[in-house]
């Protein structure tokens, strides 16, 4: 069952909320240590998960391999007012291709990590676990979502 929250219970959710800026800033700090990652940037056709691996490859977290179907990707670009010129542009049909193409880019080793852009998770996922192309070990698949 739903509840709808008063702004009085809101606020005092709000009041309890951590202080989620200083936790990202640390985590941030220990990632800026690092080397950028080689990250193939899977579909990304739509503006905001562009400059989710523009933002990223701006403060140094990643080299972004965009993948996706070109014209959409220039088209996106375009509309957010992004510049692609440092970027390399695998270019597929669909996002399927895309995601199978950043699969075998990580199996050969010329990616270190793979970003989801604009595809559902289990477009990406299936290719990432296929038992002849993907990436499945046995070990377990992990990933990370950090929402701000």
């Amino acid at each position: 069952m739903t509840e709808r929250m008063t702004s009085r219970r809101r606020s005092a959710a709000h009041a309890r909320k951590p202080d989620v800026p200083h936790r990202l800033d640390h985590l941030l700090a220990k990632a800026h240590r690092l080397a950028p990652l080689r990250t193939a940037v899977v579909h990304p056709v739509e503006p905001i998960s562009l400059r989710g691996a523009l933002e990223a490859a701006r403060t140094g977290l990643i080299v972004p391999m965009l993948i996706g179907p070109e014209r959409r990707i220039r088209a996106a670009a375009r509309k957010a007012r992004l510049d692609l010129t440092a970027c390399a542009i695998t270019p597929t049909a669909h996002s399927h291709a895309a995601a199978a193409c950043a699969v075998q880019m990580a199996r050969r080793g010329e990616v270190d990590a793979i970003m989801k852009g604009a595809l559902h998770t289990d477009e990406l996922m299936r290719c990432v676990v296929d038992p002849e192309s993907g990436l499945r070990t046995d070990r377990r698949v992990s990933h990370v979502f950090v929402m701000d």
